[in-house]
């Protein structure tokens, strides 16, 4: 009994900072915890940041100019506002040019799809791994003098070129209005799947007829007009037989200038023979 009271005294009398001890033994877990969570934060701020700095540097090393070059490389920028594309020339003669004409913006899409750009994608900034078009101008790279004569030298090359790969068989050629209709007879290519414009095509009658009529066959594509004339009447657009008439002469023949064939079979090589008034054809 003695003893238990010693040893009561004894804790009554104990310092202030002896019960501390055992405290600060039993929260030394959490604290460490805590330590740890500190330190996987910063090491994730500082992996994030080396990513970071890292896809910097690349795009750095992708879009930085050629060294090698005299005047760096610069990226071709299209022209502000919406792209036009480059339409064909359909100006008429000038003596027909009083005659009315009503453009068909669909038709002449078409023939204006014969003609590509290089143009870069649109966006802003350009991530690593993604998939762009980029266009770069080259005439850059050139003084002005060095430009003139690389593109002389490059219209000889392909002029010589043109000379080795065609014959006279690809030039072309417009046969005389005896029949009485004017029309190609050979040298009007177009590539598969796309449209141009019929050369040559005018129909040379004598005047005082009541009316005037040129009608078209094709077989493997379509014939329609890039614009509508007044006056003229047009049966079959868009389709292999096309039918053209008018009362005026002129006005027909400002029609034929505008008749556009499509081709509507993927075959290289291969001629399509038209079928112009009457049993006559051409190719």
């Amino acid at each position: 009994m003695r003893e238990r009271a010693r040893r009561k005294e004894a804790g009554r009398h104990r310092a202030p900072g002896a019960r501390g001890v055992c405290g600060v033994g039993g929260g030394q877990r959490p604290a460490v915890s805590a330590l740890r969570m500190r330190v996987g934060r910063r090491a994730l701020c500082v992996l994030v940041l080396l990513l970071a700095c890292a896809s910097l540097g690349l795009l750095y090393a992708r879009t930085r100019d050629a060294p090698h070059l005299r005047v760096p490389l610069n990226l071709w920028a299209p022209a502000q506002g919406p792209p036009r594309p480059e339409l064909p020339d359909l100006a008429p003669e000038p003596r027909y040019a009083h005659i009315r004409v009503r453009i068909k913006e669909r038709v002449v899409g078409l023939l204006s799809g014969n003609n590509c750009s290089c143009e870069p994608s649109a966006g802003g900034l350009r991530l690593p791994f993604q998939r762009q078009v980029q266009a770069i101008d080259f005439t850059k790279a050139f003084g002005p003098e060095e430009l003139k004569a690389a593109s002389a030298l490059r219209e000889q090359e392909f002029q010589a070129f043109l000379s080795r790969s065609q014959s006279a068989a690809d030039q072309l050629l417009i046969a005389p209005a005896n029949c009485p209709l004017q029309y190609p007879v050979q040298g009007v290519e177009v590539q598969p799947l796309r449209s141009i414009l019929v050369p040559g095509l005018s129909l040379q009658a004598a005047s005082g007829q009541e009316i005037y009529q040129v009608n078209l066959t094709a077989s493997l594509g379509t014939w329609d007009v890039a614009g509508e004339v007044t006056g003229v009447t047009l049966t079959g657009e868009g389709q292999q037989n096309l039918i053209l008439a008018s009362p005026g002469l002129d006005q027909l023949n400002r029609q034929l200038q505008l008749v556009t064939y499509s081709s509507q079979s993927y075959q290289a090589n291969t001629a399509d023979t038209g079928q112009p008034w009457g049993p006559q054809e051409v190719t």
